[in-house]
């Protein structure tokens, strides 16, 4: 998960409120996309946490996949608007010190308990973290990478694989077309990845609950729709395509389509039809969240500072949950059961404001170093 900077807390004074007036990209700060992020994460933790059936945590990290691509495509755009150009070596050093502190420190505390504990060391396991091949490692062993062995708290690192995959393409693909018919490259993606799930739905029905959910190939449209988004922002008739998105009518069929997602259980449908639905309502709400004034009621509630600090520790959050319960399992037995997910939320947002001002803030300043206006 991303966070911004915690200089950029304070409503920000080159917004009407808590959206914005123009549609075009800039280096300004998005209001209520901190929101979405402390959404998406307590999605995750709710759903790790406390029941899987209740909260859906795959939403969660939908709702992150289009933020993150909306976000990262209009930095782009607001690059090679005010430049001329779009640094590739910058943009991948920007990701490294912004991904990889965290990710190091993470899986040297991993290896280090598991030896303290006694647990058995499958190495393929914390090299599927640090070189971002974990989705395609516990999608086809949900256990571990080798039969016989116990997973090791990697397996959540599949979404960050599928969206450093994405960010490993698309900086290419966008200088290449310099911007240009970026729309149509993310349409194409999108239609592209509903026609392999399909595909694959047909010819390998026994994937449907491993290959459909985890796989690069076929989730990319769900940072895609974002691009889109950010993409239609900037068409010479992005206030009218916008307005549309955002008309009340739109937004609750998107919110409608989110419900009905979540209530068919229908496996086929749900790792087929089900993503493109997601990411398409989802990018309509953010539409409506970024840039109209209709839904203020729940732009103040995205925009409390409570909900801006926890998407501002998102990624450490994300990246720390899996394995704190079980430290605290280990150092804390007696603990009550009324009391142990208190304490895992607890030690969560603790470790995690750790993490985000000891490493994250700190690998900050060497990324302001190459055009960084943001900690995204």
């Amino acid at each position: 998960m991303s966070a911004i900077d915690v200089r950029l807390l304070a409503p920000p004074s080159s917004t009407s409120g808590n959206y914005l007036a123009s549609t075009h990209a800039s280096f300004e700060r998005v209001p209520s996309l901190d929101g979405l992020r402390a959404v998406s994460i307590l999605l995750v933790l709710m759903s790790h946490y406390v029941d899987g059936r209740l909260f859906p945590g795959g939403l969660g990290v939908l709702v992150f996949f289009v933020v993150s691509g909306f976000l990262i495509a209009r930095l782009m755009l607001a690059e090679q608007k005010n430049t001329g150009h779009v640094s590739l070596l910058n943009f991948y050093l920007r990701r490294f010190f912004r991904l990889y502190p965290v990710v190091t420190i993470y899986t040297a505390v991993v290896i280090l308990f598991c030896f303290y504990i006694g647990h058995p060391l499958d190495l393929c396991e914390p090299a599927s973290a640090l070189f971002y091949f974990a989705n395609y490692v516990y999608a086809w062993s949900p256990t571990a990478c080798h039969a016989g062995a116990t997973a090791m708290p990697f397996g959540i690192f599949w979404s960050l694989s599928v969206e450093e995959h994405f960010y490993l393409f698309f900086p290419l693909l966008f200088v290449l077309a310099r911007g240009r018919r970026l729309a149509s490259w993310m349409t194409a993606i999108c239609i592209g990845c509903l026609a392999l799930r399909l595909l694959f739905a047909q010819l390998h029905p026994e994937w449907l609950k491993s290959h459909f959910f985890y796989f690069t190939d076929v989730r990319l449209d769900s940072i895609a729709f974002g691009v889109l988004l950010a993409a239609i922002c900037e068409k010479a008739d992005a206030r009218r395509m916008i307005a549309t998105l955002e008309h009340p009518l739109a937004v609750m069929a998107a919110v409608i389509t989110v419900l009905l997602c979540l209530m068919i259980r229908n496996d086929w449908f749900r790792e087929t039809l089900r993503y493109t639905l997601l990411g398409a309502a989802i990018a309509v709400i953010v539409a409506a969240i970024v840039f109209s004034q209709r839904y203020a009621p729940a732009q103040a509630v995205l925009n409390w500072a409570v909900m801006r600090w926890i998407g501002m520790l998102s990624y450490s959050i994300y990246v720390w949950h899996s394995l704190l319960p079980l430290l605290l399992h280990r150092f804390a037995p007696a603990l009550p059961q009324s009391a142990v997910v208190p304490a895992d939320f607890a030690l969560t947002l603790a470790v995690a404001a750790l993490s985000y001002f000891s490493i994250e803030r700190p690998a900050s300043t060497l990324r302001h170093h190459f055009g960084s206006r943001t900690a995204t």
